[in-house]
C-alpha cells in the first residue's frame, strides 16, 4: 500500500503513449523545472520544451491532487484495448525512492475504465492547462 503524502511530491511525470507516439511527455518539479513535449492528443505535438515555470503551478496541481488515490497507485492492464492502444503514465516521485506510479494500459474505445482513470484524465487535462501558456510562449521562441 502507498502511503505517499502531497508534501512528500518533488516531481510529478505524465506520459500519454499511442503506439510508438507520445501524445505528452511532461516533467515538472517543485522547483519550477519543467519539461513539455506535445498536449496529450494526437496528432501529436512534436515540440518539445524545458525550463523553468512559476512554482506557484506545481502548487496548484497538489492542491488539485486527492491523496486518496495514493493507495491505489499500480499498473492497470486492461484486458479490452478496442481501438487504438493508449498507455498512460503518472509518477509522483517523492525523496530518495518513494514514488507513487499510476499507468493504465487500454484503447481508445475501451468501454468500462472504472473511476480512477477518468479522475486521472481530468488531472492531466489541468496540468496542460496550467502549462499551456508556458508552452506556447517556449514554442514561439523556438520556432522564431
Amino acid at each position: 500500500m502507498n502511503n505517499m503524502k502531497k508534501p512528500e511530491i518533488q516531481k510529478l511525470r505524465i506520459d500519454i503513449v499511442s503506439g510508438q507516439t507520445s501524445a505528452l511527455s511532461l516533467l515538472l518539479g517543485r522547483d519550477g523545472s519543467i519539461s513539455r513535449q506535445g498536449n496529450g492528443r494526437l496528432p501529436a505535438d512534436a515540440a518539445h520544451a524545458a525550463g523553468h515555470i512559476d512554482t506557484e503551478v506545481f502548487q496548484q496541481l497538489l492542491v488539485l491532487l486527492d491523496e486518496a488515490i495514493f493507495p491505489h497507485a499500480d499498473v492497470y492492464d486492461h484486458p479490452d484495448k478496442t481501438g487504438i492502444p493508449i498507455t498512460y503514465s503518472v509518477v509522483f516521485l517523492g525523496p530518495e525512492e518513494v514514488t507513487a506510479v499510476f499507468e493504465f494500459r487500454l484503447g481508445s474505445e475501451t468501454p468500462d475504465v472504472g473511476e480512477l482513470l477518468p479522475y486521472f484524465d481530468s488531472y492531466i487535462a489541468q496540468a496542460v492547462a496550467c502549462t499551456d501558456n508556458w508552452f506556447a510562449r517556449e514554442k514561439s521562441g523556438l520556432t522564431a
